[in-house]
């Protein structure tokens, strides 16, 4: 009899565990509308703040600004996309991939158009497999070097090669092919920006206290960890992926030169 219950009681944990491995995720929720908008009872100059921030965010970038529809400039010499708001879509510009079937901003993965876009006749540049016309946007990183040191730095999808644009530039793309069959590839979707001005604005001294107070409630939970922080100065870091960034200047200026490729870039004072 014993045996039996433990044999059933081990048959439900890997029903359990097999159950919630078949789960899949159900893709871009639904939800109200009016996300992306500046917090409400901002004063006219924070608004004022937001719509400039807005208005680059939402812009397209050539490499000279002289190609109509791309007015603003820097584009490159690598890059992921040509401007923040078409990877940072959904639900709303500010916020994660688009999709065409899913969510409210239904349009294919912009990056399937990149390799073709203002190049020269013969010299369209490869769309990798990893980037699909219904999949997410994606940024790749490369886990280890050549000479097996560790990597993982951002390595734009396209370069601006024989862009018409760009005359001269041969710059050729990353090769992509051998480092996924070397399994040294891992990818990023793009994160939502929405309320990070509120994130940036709690004090270290209030995450610190606040990490106190749950401290019996996340033991029980079997919850632990601690916060990064910046090896400079010892402040937390809350910004990014691995929340590796310590502020909202530094984590935009490191996508604009990493990840969306600019090379010149002015942010708002």
């Amino acid at each position: 009899m014993v045996n039996r219950v433990r044999l059933s009681s081990a048959l439900l944990v890997c029903l359990a565990a097999s159950a919630a491995l078949a789960q899949t995720d159900p893709g871009p929720r639904p939800g109200a509308s009016g996300a992306g908008g500046p917090l409400p009872g901002l004063g006219t100059a924070d608004v004022t703040f937001f719509n400039a921030a807005r208005d680059i965010f939402t812009e397209i970038d050539s490499v000279s600004g002289g190609i109509a529809g791309e007015a603003g400039k820097g584009l490159g010499p690598t890059f992921n996309s040509n401007g923040c708001a078409t990877c940072h879509a959904q639900p709303d510009v500010g916020g994660t991939s688009p999709h065409p079937s899913l969510g409210q901003v239904m349009k294919k993965n912009p990056q399937v158009f990149l390799g073709a876009l203002d190049r020269q006749a013969g010299h369209d540049q490869t769309v990798p497999s990893f980037i699909t016309s219904d999949g997410p946007v994606r940024e790749a990183r490369f886990i280890n070097n050549p000479d097996g040191t560790k990597d993982g730095g951002v390595h734009g999808i396209f370069t601006i090669a024989f862009r018409i644009d760009a005359p001269g530039c041969t710059l050729p793309q990353p090769d992509f092919v051998t480092q996924l069959n070397n399994n040294n590839v891992i990818f990023r979707i793009p994160t939502p920006t929405f309320g990070l001005g509120l994130v940036e604005n709690v004090s270290d001294n209030s995450l610190i206290a606040n990490l106190k107070s749950t401290s019996d409630q996340r033991k029980g939970a079997g919850i632990a960890g601690r916060f990064n922080t910046n090896g400079n100065d010892g402040t937390i870091t809350r910004f990014g992926w691995k929340a590796q960034n310590k502020s909202l200047l530094i984590f935009a200026g490191e996508a604009y030169k990493r990840r969306a490729g600019r090379h010149q870039r002015r942010l708002p004072q």
